[in-house]
């Protein structure tokens, strides 16, 4: 009797034995270990084949697509009391300027909040005049004069620089600024232009290589 219990016993361990074996097998069957594809098995997207942005339009000297274009100085001649900036935004799209200021470091023009450029216009700025303000013309009334020698720097958020030109000599204000972000070189400036004669910007470099002596044609 005792070897008969010890049968069964031996014939259960046996079953439960192969039971186990057969769902360890089915188990084992239905995983799938995962298969290298090539250099890339985890299948991650091919940089070179991603869809890229299109860079917007501009000037790509520049750090920003609104740059200074033209400046009227002459102040004693035929122009003296219409001196003016010009910006242009040479993007294809609008650019919000608010809190921007246009300076010679001795006087500045800062843009209200939510002051916008157009995509490809321009906005003149009118130093020493008054008028009424617009989305193409604003006056500065406060702004001094400017000299046959100096300098204008375009500052985003009235800190940043990010255009800059100089005329009659070099070592003007912001000058140093300027030279260290690459956008003038050092000791480089503009021969003073014939009276009447605007300085006006073709976008092609960060020197006065880029800038001619044309007449003044402000808003265009």
């Amino acid at each position: 009797m005792r070897y008969f219990a010890m049968l069964l016993s031996l014939l259960a361990i046996a079953t439960v034995t192969a039971a186990c074996g057969d769902y360890a097998n089915s188990v084992t069957s239905d995983i799938s270990v995962p298969q290298a594809n090539g250099p890339n098995p985890q299948n991650l997207p091919n940089a070179n084949t991603v869809p890229k942005p299109t860079p917007p339009g501009g000037y790509t000297v520049s750090p920003t697509p609104v740059v200074i274009q033209e400046v009227l100085v002459d102040p004693t001649g035929a122009n003296a009391g219409n001196q003016f900036v010009e910006l242009f935004n040479s993007s294809n799209y609008t650019v919000d300027v608010g809190g921007w200021m246009l300076t010679d470091g001795n006087s500045s023009h800062t843009f209200g909040y939510g002051f916008n450029i157009a995509p490809g216009d321009c906005v003149v700025i009118h130093l020493g005049a008054s008028g009424t303000d617009s989305s193409t013309d604003q006056f500065s009334p406060s702004f001094a004069e400017l000299q046959s020698t100096g300098s204008m720097a375009l500052l985003r958020s009235g800190v940043d620089l990010v255009d800059f030109v100089e005329w009659g000599a070099g070592q003007q204000n912001y000058e140093g600024s300027a030279d260290q972000i690459g956008e003038w070189t050092a000791g480089d400036f503009l021969q003073t232009a014939a009276e009447g004669l605007s300085y006006n910007y073709d976008g092609t470099a960060n020197n006065s290589t880029a800038w001619t002596p044309k007449n003044s044609t402000p808003g265009q």
